[in-house]
């Protein structure tokens, strides 16, 4: 299939329902819809609601469900490979030890990428062979649009009105008319103050034109393009300073450790119960220079001058139980008792990994341009891509291209319209 082919696929419509994908994401539709209908055999709309939310957030919109039919058919290979290594492996029976690697990565090529033998690392900022766009840039593919409703919006409307309603029977029945009610409209707050923010982020996607890095000017700009090598190769990344976690070509990272830990608190009649949670004992960020490359050029990208970095989905996780001894002792003791388990998780961003930014482009200092012997001629190796804001804008970075981090976007009708509907019923719920 070629790229061209996408473009009737990336308009969703007006409709675009969809049903899950995987054996969970069925689990926990069937599980919901089951609430769902018993919510209304006890009549109890509040968990026909609860279901109703289940089954909005198991189900994938109508382009990662695209884009998942896509990856298999063009890059079977990467697929099968991918699926064939992830999952969750015992490491040591004893301690319980585990690593777990995703199945999937929702936000690898769906388009293959040129590979290393085509890189031509010696001028890393001239155009790839052929000099043209690589398949998956926007500007050959186009940007993707939501449908304009999907389960999403029907799921959540109805979860919204069965709670009101659910809160219209809590009042009649307890005579707690105001606080129930504002309880309401606190809910149709968040709904509406968590979809505008989701609504900026996929607006400045969508509105802001891709830049080819050919012809990228100083300034703020959007830019699409596969990671490559910059000056020097990405030292190995070593979690939490134990060389047994570590991953090789990460140009950007991010790590955490966990621990599993249990108390006893009070069940608020008189007794008490076991809690448990995750709790983050530390965490390090890093990255070193490369460059991103779009097939009409590269462009140098300082990563750590980013603030906001995302790289969906963790790239391996390890886990295992809490050991008794000296230096678990002393953990105990720092963080008081209960500790069950331990966990660390890698995210990062690798070489030939997309990438997807919105930065600040900025003429490289002299030195800089020296120091890499710089043919001048080029206008996008003259320039450096840094996070720096400015007045409406807003940097980041992103594994991924544009049409694999606007894979999940709703329409403005369901981020905000349905919402703003939701908080006026409720005000006025108020006034009744």
């Amino acid at each position: 299939m070629a790229e061209g082919d996408l473009s009737a696929d990336l308009d969703g419509g007006t409709f675009g329902f969809t049903l899950p994908m995987g054996w969970v994401q069925w689990l926990v539709f069937v599980i919901g819809a089951l609430m769902f209908v018993a919510g209304f055999v006890i009549f109890l709309p509040g968990i026909s609601a609860l279901g109703a939310v289940l089954m909005c957030f198991s189900v994938p919109t109508q382009l990662q469900r695209t884009l998942h039919e896509l990856r298999s058919q063009l890059r079977p290979a990467d697929v099968a490979w991918k699926s064939d290594a992830g999952g969750t492996e015992l490491e040591s029976f004893w301690n319980s030890a585990t690593v777990h690697r995703p199945k999937i990565d929702h936000r690898s090529w769906v388009f293959p990428a040129p590979d290393i033998d085509e890189w031509h690392l010696a001028e890393r900022y001239a155009p790839d062979a052929d000099g043209e766009l690589l398949p998956e840039h926007p500007n050959r593919i186009g940007t993707p649009r939501p449908p304009q409703f999907s389960n999403y919006g029907l799921s959540l409307s109805i979860a919204f009105a069965l709670l009101a309603w659910q809160i219209q029977m809590l009042m009649e029945a307890e005579e707690q008319p105001m606080f129930l009610k504002y309880l309401v409209i606190g809910t149709a707050s968040v709904w509406l103050l968590a979809s505008f923010f989701l609504w900026r982020r996929a607006q400045a996607m969508q509105d802001t034109p891709t830049s080819n890095i050919r012809s990228v000017a100083v300034g703020t700009a959007e830019l699409v393009g596969q990671v490559r090598p910059g000056v020097v190769m990405p030292p190995l990344t070593v979690v939490d300073d134990d060389r047994s976690k570590s991953v090789e070509g990460l140009v950007s990272w991010h790590w955490t450790y966990e621990v599993y830990r249990c108390r006893r608190v009070s069940d608020g009649k008189g007794g008490s119960k076991e809690q448990c949670n995750w709790d983050t004992v530390r965490t390090d960020s890093g990255g070193t220079g490369f460059t991103i490359h779009d097939g009409t050029g590269g462009v140098a990208v300082h990563p750590n001058a980013f603030g906001k970095r995302e790289y969906g989905d963790h790239l391996i996780q390890w886990e295992c139980r809490h050991n008794i001894s000296m230096e678990g002792m002393f953990l105990n003791l720092l963080m008081g008792s209960g500790i069950k388990r331990h966990r660390w998780t890698l995210f990062g961003l690798g070489l030939g990994d997309p990438c997807y930014m919105l930065a600040t482009m900025r003429t490289r200092s002299d030195e800089a341009l020296a120091a890499e012997n710089i043919d001048r001629s080029l206008q996008n190796a003259l320039l450096e891509a840094v996070g720096e804001k400015a007045p409406g804008f807003k940097p980041r970075l992103e594994k991924g291209t544009e049409l694999t981090a606007l894979a999940g976007a709703r329409s403005q009708l369901e981020y905000l319209i349905i919402p703003v509907v939701a908080l006026l019923a409720s005000i006025l719920m108020l006034g009744l």
